[in-house]
């Protein structure tokens, strides 16, 4: 399932009862909130959800997929989700023991 911005506005409206708007404003803030923490720390932990973390990544040999000639990828940063324990339990849930197959 993909989940846009508007799906969220939209979920976080029926739910809460705030106008679109509203709804539109507390999503952007959210968003805006996890990339200039994450700029400042490097990440950002959000308790029995997960974290978000930054991770550098070298200079690397890679090749250009039309003409098959290689090239090399500059190094940058790239934002990472992380599950946490909790998350990851309560989706495996149902494959304790065995069953959910």
């Amino acid at each position: 399932m993909s989940l846009t911005k508007s799906d969220l506005t939209n979920k976080i409206r029926s739910k809460v009862g705030l106008t679109s708007a509203e709804s539109l404003t507390y999503v952007n803030s959210f968003f805006d909130f996890i990339k200039s923490e994450s700029e400042i720390d490097g990440q950002v932990k959000l308790t029995g959800f997960g974290s978000f973390l930054i991770k550098e990544k070298k200079r690397r040999k890679g090749r250009n997929p039309q003409t098959g000639e290689p090239i090399y990828i500059s190094e940058r940063k790239v934002l990472k989700f992380k599950s946490s324990v909790i998350l990851k339990s309560k989706i495996n849930k149902k494959y304790k023991n065995g069953s959910g197959r």
